[in-house]
């Protein structure tokens, strides 16, 4: 078998990592099965804890970004096969579920904007579910950083 075809190839381009935010969440679920909640959901709460609103980044593209990212929503040997109008649509089924928890206050949320804040509850749930070092590794990856 003839590898130098290999040397021209830039295996990072093609290989994709998981974000940190997603191992974090399928861990904590794991760890925490009675948390009862899906790995978007925590995803979207791990955003919101670490974006909090007076952060000003734009809340519904910047989720929809991270969840791009995300193995769980990708297709094998395809990547992401949703549109952004279906990726809306999850952010906003997840903000719903965890509103209806008491883990969010969603201020207004539509197509094209959302205004999401955590509550006490779900501040909580988040510091008594992930450990403190590996908040800040998540906020490191995608937090409120300049």
């Amino acid at each position: 078998m003839n590898f130098d075809s290999l040397n021209s190839v830039d295996l990072n381009k093609s290989v994709k990592r998981m974000p940190v935010v997603e191992i974090v969440a399928k861990k904590a679920i794991q760890n925490n099965p009675d948390l009862d909640l899906e790995v978007v959901d925590l995803i979207v709460l791990l955003w919101l804890f670490s974006n909090p609103y007076d952060s000003k980044r734009r809340q519904l593209s910047s989720m929809r970004t991270v969840l791009k990212m995300c193995e769980i929503l990708q297709t094998p040997g395809k990547g992401i096969d949703l549109n952004e109008s279906e990726l809306t649509q999850i952010v906003l089924g997840s903000l719903q579920k965890l509103k209806a928890r008491n883990l969010v206050y969603v201020r207004s949320a539509g197509i094209h904007y959302i205004k999401a804040t955590m509550t006490e509850k779900g501040i909580d749930l988040v510091k008594s579910s992930i450990n403190t070092p590996v908040l800040r590794r998540v906020t490191a990856e995608f937090g409120d950083n300049p």
